[in-house]
């Protein structure tokens, strides 16, 4: 259970750090020859589970401390070139920003309330033990 909130909490990470990338893109909306910005967190996702459930980290001592094989900011920022919106060479469309927004609060929302639902299973785990 571990492993899938500290899945779920990269996939906040992840989020947050394309939400950073939306806002610039909205906020730079009037600067000539500027690229919009996004973040794919959802491949590195996949790849790093299917890696935690391949292989796993193992210490030989009580006081070892557990690695991680994933990088701290491994999300990367990538500009997205391919097209021109507009005469000035910007290629930021507020729509589809304004879209974009939208599609990862849900996302973000979503991963939350279920980070929240694991804890709460948790809680119940440890506050009522083996006893029913």
């Amino acid at each position: 259970m571990v492993s899938v909130i500290n899945l779920m909490s990269r996939g906040l990470d992840g989020a947050l750090d394309r939400q950073q990338a939306l806002a610039d893109n909205l906020a730079n909306i009037d600067t000539p020859n500027y690229k919009r910005k996004d973040v794919d967190f959802i491949s590195v996702l996949r790849k790093e589970s299917e890696e935690s459930s391949s292989l796993s980290l193992k210490t030989t001592n009580e006081r070892h401390i557990a690695g991680s094989k994933t990088e701290a900011n491994s999300f990367k920022s990538l500009a997205l070139r391919k097209s021109n919106y507009r005469n000035d060479k910007n290629n930021v469309d507020v729509d589809v920003e304004m879209a974009e927004v939208a599609k990862n609060g849900v996302y973000y929302n979503t991963l939350a309330k279920q980070i929240n639902d694991q804890f709460r299973i948790l809680k119940d785990v440890i506050s009522k033990g083996g006893s029913q």
